[in-house]
């Protein structure tokens, strides 16, 4: 059986840019998206995020869920209530009721597999969210507050990990921890299964954002041609920031002046891993 980090990546890679048929998600992408707005999405973000880090409290002593309990360097939901507060004031609570329905399929999957008798099941949940979560936000922190012109370090702090020293070596712990879960090829094929649903459950919370953003409805040409823009700008951004980590990893070394395509390719999956498309 092929390792799970191995097949979970090569059997969603097809996923990973359908998110971007969203209005909201292709003026996210670009930081141009309004504090209300956003202060309305992060609502959606915890409803997953608290429902999630509840169920993986209940299980940290689970042979096999335990290899993937990170609290303190992965949990979001404190993180999240800061910025929420930031976005939509100290009664930010009362936002939380009712779920719309794409939050409320989204918090029902997250229990069904805390509830089952395979509560391995949650991996898929974290592995779709927290790789998310440690690829590319920084990127979208600073374009969403240069756009709305938010101090340095305010309203971001669901993308900051200062437990975290070296992301890319943290996520290659995770996937490693992934592969070492004692599973039956069954079980594995389910997690599978899972995260597959789970990318459509994300793209559902996106739509349900589409009406407060400004854009036409673009036929399938225009959507690819977009997409294939947006990428690219992306993967730049995600290049650029990398390139800076690695000056200050090493001084004197300078940013190249291009990429390779393949290189660029795989940093745009990186940052679409960002808001859940891992």
């Amino acid at each position: 059986m092929v390792l799970l980090s191995v097949q979970l990546k090569e059997d969603t890679k097809h996923l990973h840019t359908q998110g971007l048929r969203s209005k909201f998600m292709r003026q996210f992408f670009k930081g141009e998206i309004s504090p209300t707005t956003y202060g309305r999405f992060l609502i959606s973000l915890y409803h997953i995020y608290s429902n999630l880090e509840r169920a993986l409290d209940h299980y940290k002593d689970h042979q096999q869920l335990s290899l993937l309990y990170f609290p303190k360097e992965l949990s979001r939901t404190a993180l999240l209530e800061r910025d929420l507060e930031f976005y939509n004031g100290p009664d930010w609570r009362e936002m939380l009721t009712p779920t719309s329905p794409a939050q409320q399929a989204y918090i029902n999957a997250i229990q069904r597999c805390a509830t089952s008798p395979t509560p391995e099941l949650l991996a898929a949940h974290a592995y779709i969210r927290y790789l998310g979560d440690l690829s590319g936000g920084q990127i979208l922190a600073k374009r969403l507050q240069k756009f709305n012109d938010i101090p340095e370090g305010q309203g971001v702090s669901f993308y900051q990990f200062d437990a975290i020293e070296d992301t890319d070596a943290f996520k290659d712990v995770f996937r490693k921890r992934l592969n070492m879960m004692e599973i039956s090829d069954e079980l594995q094929q389910q997690i599978v299964d899972e995260v597959k649903e789970t990318y459509h459950k994300t793209f559902a919370i996106f739509s349900e954002f589409d009406d407060d953003v400004n854009g036409p409805t673009m036929t399938e040409q225009e959507q690819a041609e977009q997409m294939t823009a947006m990428r690219k700008d992306m993967a730049k951004a995600v290049a650029e920031e990398h390139a800076r980590k690695q000056a200050l990893k090493s001084p004197g070394q300078n940013m190249p002046d291009s990429w390779p395509n393949w290189q660029l390719t795989t940093l745009w999956h990186s940052l679409t891993r960002t808001v859940g498309l891992s």
